[in-house]
């Protein structure tokens, strides 16, 4: 292995040299109707095949001969094609927002920027209304979440036969700020991401397996990379009053109306949104859920090379729940269906975010990134899951407490080279570090009020990584992305209770590749195969040297994406995740689990289709089966990982302002114990929105849960034990879902 990634260091450095003399041009690409700078645009050569992108504040670099044709491509705008003599003459590119999204996405593998992404989930974004940042993720094909503490709490995750549970297997990133919490006090990887403000989210890359390099630490089912507009056209102000007393406000200012914040002569883009809920909940006690949200982001250019990008967010909200409740409470007339055996339970969390970006140009299709980060997180949860089981007098509620500060780190190379008349080589190199120093408790608690403290540790943790990415086109049909990632692990954990202190080190290498073929430009095959992991609990890790920290996920993928017709597009997918240990944290228990090795395989299939203009049908079916494999073949079933799923909608939007959404959503049974013998039920939900916009003003109404189904969000079976009883009871213990939810909004722009 180490071998293998030397090679490819050699590889990188003695093949990097350009054979064919270019000129080379240096140009901004801006919204038409607005100026504002359009980050993330594909800029593709037609000629040269070389394909590059636009930085944050919208300006590029690529090489050409005079007469070479020069496209521009991104979702939401119209693809437009320039000359490249023409761009010399006047260095500035206009996109027109345009709606034709199935047009506008390339099925030819050399002509995206982001290989390996799911490239028609991005259409939902532009497409699916979202009540919440969460809900961003249901924009992913095959990814369904379930929230069960009182609104508060990160959203339980399912995909690809995973119970991610609240981000181990699946990484989260906004603006490269890494969202996954490691050693955190409710979950390994756990992944919060109410900070996020929805209508500030411009594009997303959805990944399904561990097959980019990039990705790193738990993108084992998946992984989802989030980023936000970098500046605002206009100001706005939202307000959205729902039932159980659903109450939120948005304020969106635009700092730079003239596109000039501090200096005279460079373009800069700044703004400042601010939004504040209040929600009562649908459940019979009150659950009191507050959050405060802020974000400011700065962007500029200095001299003709170099971007800078600064970015700032506060988090905060609170909130009580009614908890896991046991089905036998419910069919005995104890407590309604949306009542509480503990309505003490809840808690509050924040975090704060700041970054800062350099990205530089540096001529000959060179581009150089260096981003630095830092994160602080407070959060406290009580929770009850079992009442009295082990605690028949006080009962069983823990209180989770901890406070981490996260430092972060990377940078990257990128360069593109033509090798030959028709190879091209995209090459990347990248280093980092992220530092987690965070101070964990858990104690048990009798309504909020401490009694003891089990745990109490102080945790680092320090990830080194190094990674080259080369991307090899090899000549109109194939391309083969390549490369292999280091990561070094450094945990330490100093145990308050016991004083005492322990350490280890661990590392692994992540090898990776991804083969892309096209036949004919409307049909694009796929055969990925790779290496991930998610690291473990470091408490594991340095407790027990037997416990691998860095168990590894092999992934394998087929498939393709097919073009039917100009508005028709479809993708399947078959794969295969083979986990070497399914070593988990059980946080509620204070305990560890090592369940084995493990196998899922499955077949994701979607389609999109607009069959008359701005008409648009979606579906996607997701199928998935996953055993223990060191378990007998009688109890080798994976608890609470789904089997089939399935999503459906349609969207309109006309041109005169209304935007219409109907959406469906299906999970079917799961086993909730290895046996298959207890196994949760299916739920059928249908959603919808309708919006219209005149002038400044846009009025909307959804509706969530639009049947008022009877549902369980999220549903686990195991033991508890009810003050009366004398005895443990295995039982269904769940958070009901929501009945219908119907809201209604109004925004004025201005």
């Amino acid at each position: 292995m180490r071998s293998y990634f030397f090679v490819l260091i050699f590889f990188f450095f003695f093949f990097h040299s350009s054979l064919f003399a270019k000129e080379e041009v240096h140009a901004q690409i801006v919204e038409h109707q607005t100026g504002l700078a359009i980050p993330f645009v594909n800029v593709f050569n037609k000629q040269t095949k070389v394909v590059a992108a636009s930085n944050d504040v919208g300006w590029f670099r690529i090489e050409g001969s005079p007469t070479d044709t020069i496209e521009f491509s991104c979702l939401g705008y119209k693809t437009q094609t320039v000359i490249f003599r023409d761009i010399i003459a006047a260095p500035q590119i206009k996109l027109e927002v345009g709606s034709e999204y199935l047009q506008e996405i390339s099925i030819v593998a050399d002509r995206n920027t982001t290989l390996g992404t799911q490239q028609i989930d991005k259409i939902d974004l532009k497409l699916m209304p979202a009540n919440n940042a969460q809900d961003l993720l249901r924009t992913m094909s095959g990814v369904f979440i379930a929230q069960h503490a009182g609104g508060g709490k990160a959203e339980q995750i399912f995909l690809r036969g995973f119970d991610n549970d609240h981000g181990t297997d699946f990484a989260v990133f906004v603006d490269g700020i890494p969202i996954n919490l490691s050693n955190h006090a409710h979950g390994q990887g756990y992944a919060d991401m109410h900070f996020m403000i929805p209508e500030l989210i411009q594009d997303a890359d959805f990944y399904k397996g561990s097959h980019e390099i990039q990705n790193g630490n738990f993108a084992v089912s998946g992984a989802a990379r989030f980023k936000m507009i970098n500046g605002l056209s206009k100001n706005s102000i939202k307000l959205d009053i729902g039932q159980y007393g659903f109450l939120r406000g948005l304020v969106r200012l635009n700092l730079t109306p003239k596109n000039r914040f501090f200096s005279k002569k460079n373009y800069e883009k700044a703004f400042l949104a601010i939004e504040g809920t209040l929600n009562r909940g649908f459940f019979e006690a009150d659950q009191k859920f507050k959050k405060l949200n802020a974000v400011f982001k700065y962007n500029t250019q200095i001299g003709s090379s170099t971007s800078l990008t600064v970015g700032a967010s506060y988090f905060k909200s609170s909130w009580d729940a009614s908890g896991q409740i046991p089905l036998r409470a419910v069919t005995n007339n104890t407590i309604g269906w949306f009542g509480a055996i503990d309505d003490t339970e809840g808690g509050s969390t924040g975090r704060i975010n700041a970054s800062i970006k350099l990205a530089s140009l540096l001529g000959k299709n060179q581009r150089i990134n260096n981003f630095a980060y830092y994160s602080n997180n407070q959060y406290q949860l009580f929770s009850n899951f079992t009442f009295f089981l082990n605690d028949s007098l006080n009962g069983d509620m823990i209180d989770q407490v901890e406070q981490r500060n996260l430092f972060g780190y990377t940078f990257e190379y990128h360069r593109n080279d033509k090798l030959f008349a028709r190879t091209t080589l995209k090459s990347t190199i990248s280093a980092g570090i992220r530092a987690d120093f965070t101070h964990s408790k858990m104690l048990s608690s009798i309504q909020r009020k401490a009694l003891a403290i089990n745990d109490n540790n102080n945790v680092q943790e320090i990830n080194y990584w190094l990674y080259i990415k080369e991307r090899w086109r090899l000549n109109e049909q194939w391309i083969v992305q390549f490369g292999t990632r280091l990561d070094l692990f450094q945990f330490k954990v100093n145990n308050q209770l016991e004083q005492s202190s322990k350490g280890r080190i661990a590392h692994r290498f992540s090898p990776k590749i991804s083969i892309f073929y096209n036949p004919i430009p409307e049909l694009q095959l796929f055969l990925k195969g790779g290496s991930g992991f998610h690291s473990n609990y470091a408490q594991a890790a340095v407790e027990n040297l037997s416990v691998d920290p860095l168990p590894r996920a092999l992934s394998a993928d087929f498939g393709g994406v097919a073009r039917i017709a100009k508005k028709w597009i479809v993708s399947a997918t078959t794969w295969l995740i083979q986990s070497d240990a399914e070593y988990l944290f059980v946080p509620d228990a204070g305990e560890f689990e090592d369940n084995g090795k493990s196998l899922r395989y499955g077949l994701d299939f979607s389609t999109k289709y607009e069959p008359i203009r701005n008409l648009w049908l979606n579906l996607a079916l997701n199928y998935s089966y996953g055993i223990l494999l060191e378990e007998p073949e009688d109890a080798n079933s994976i608890p609470s990982a789904p089997r089939f799923t399935s999503t459906a909608s349609i969207s309109y939007n006309h041109p005169i302002g209304i935007d219409a959404y109907i959406g469906m959503r299906y999970m079917g049974i799961r086993p909730l114990i290895e046996d298959e013998s207890v196994m949760a039920d299916p739920y059928f939900l249908l959603d919808a929105s309708l919006s219209y916009t005149y002038k400044s003003l846009t009025f909307g109404v959804s509706a969530q849960n639009l049947l008022n189904s009877q549902w369980m969000e999220a549903v686990f079976y195991d033991a508890s034990r009810l003050r009366q009883e004398t005895m443990p009871v295995d039982d269904f213990h769940f958070t009901p879902g929501t009945p219908i939810f119907i809201k209604g909004s109004a925004t004025y722009t201005f």
